[in-house]
């Protein structure tokens, strides 16, 4: 006797492995793919750089830094110490995406 849950397991397990013909993907297709990933990551980059801007801009007017992370440590050590903090978090959330994409491309295939 299978239980539902089996009888979709075993469908998937059987869909994996079963030879597919190939998908043929246009040239078109994966250059607007690839232009798309690249204006994502170029306005990630851009707002990373316009926020380091901004930052440092509202710091030599006097304004408080908002960041509540951030804040005592450009108190405590200073606003030069507190950007390479600020691209070790960008890499850790960069590898926590990674790792989210991963997780669900192997639930899907």
């Amino acid at each position: 006797m299978s239980l539902p849950g089996q009888i979709a397991l075993s469908a998937r397990l059987r869909a994996a492995f079963t030879p597919v013909a190939s998908v043929s993907v246009s040239p078109r297709s994966s250059v607007n793919s690839q232009l798309s990933q690249a204006i994502i990551l170029g306005g990630l980059i851009g707002f990373q750089v316009l926020d380091t801007l901004t930052t440092h801009l509202g710091l030599a007017l006097e304004h408080e830094e908002l960041n509540r992370l951030m804040a005592p440590i450009m108190v405590t050590r200073g606003e030069l110490v507190a950007y390479p903090v600020k691209g070790t978090y960008l890499v850790a959330g960069w590898l926590s995406a990674a790792a989210v994409v991963a997780n669900v491309v192997q639930l899907l295939l």
